[in-house]
């Protein structure tokens, strides 16, 4: 089932990169007494790590658009998975959920993957981060701030960066512009075919329907599994609407789907009709 969802949580939906459900579904997981695994940033690096404080799950939230390896923290929880019987959520890319399933006793687990758009290609960033930085140190990395805004999309671009100095790069980036053209992604990404591997998928609802989004940021929600289902669908902190294909449905869009299927056809002067209608 696909939902539109944000959390009711102010400060949670400002720090998160969207409508900051991962914070709701891993607060409800620290509330069961079990535990969560999820990537923070650790300088220049993104770690997996497996916890039940919610200070160090705070930290998992926001967008890390940098690989992170998740072959030691999935070795780890094959190993307490002997002993320790309380539920954990994992939340990750798609293709290290796959792995997970592969590798796991997935029994009392709640599996998270996030729609992905792929990861850079070896040692881009790394090169970027000393071009800008000009040898100071870095303290803090922070992909997709908020403060300008989310509705409008630019936030795609946004990087911040703090430096023990004092200083704070923030900026809409030129890494962050061609990761999201593709120029920088991985071959491998660009071909791969895995989405929708967890329990539930989660991600930035974009192009929603006008009047049920939340301009401070909306999630789109899969849940693919009956047990994904009842987890997302009993937290009572999270506003969700169930969207269905007709829910995007307006002249706008009808207007501008003829108008593409228009011009593949090689039908271009019917084309200029179209295009003064759907012009502001």
């Amino acid at each position: 089932m696909r939902y539109l969802a944000y959390s009711n949580d102010q400060d949670n939906l400002y720090h998160s990169s969207s409508g900051g459900i991962f914070y709701e579904l891993a607060t409800k997981m620290i509330n069961k007494g079990g535990m969560v695994a999820g990537v923070i940033m650790d300088g220049t690096q993104a770690y997996y790590v497996l916890t039940s404080d919610s200070e160090v799950i705070k930290k998992m939230r926001g967008s890390k658009y940098i690989p992170s390896n998740p072959y030691p923290l999935i070795y780890h929880i094959q190993k307490i998975r002997k002993s320790y019987k309380e539920p954990i959520l994992f939340t990750g890319l798609p293709c290290h959920i796959n792995l997970f399933k592969r590798k796991c006793n997935c029994a009392n687990t709640i599996l998270v993957d996030l729609r992905c758009h792929g990861l850079p290609k070896k040692g881009v960033f790394e090169k970027h981060l000393a071009r800008i930085s000009k040898g100071r140190t870095i303290q803090n990395i922070r992909f997709r701030d908020k403060s300008a805004g989310w509705d409008t999309g630019a936030i795609s671009k946004s990087l911040m960066i703090t430096y023990n100095n004092g200083d704070t790069y923030d900026k809409y980036d030129t890494y962050m512009e061609e990761y999201m053209k593709n120029i920088t992604l991985r071959e491998s990404c660009k071909k791969c075919i895995l989405q929708r591997q967890g329990d539930i998928t989660i991600g930035d609802y974009w192009n929603a329907p006008p009047r049920y989004i939340n301009t401070k940021g909306t999630s789109i929600v899969h849940t693919n599994t009956p047990q994904g289902h009842h987890y997302f669908s009993a937290i009572p902190t999270i506003t969700k609407k169930r969207i269905y294909f007709y829910h995007h449905l307006n002249t706008k869009n009808i207007i501008t789907c003829l108008y593409q299927k228009m011009n593949e056809a090689g039908m271009n002067r019917p084309l200029r009709i179209l295009r003064k209608t759907i012009k502001p």
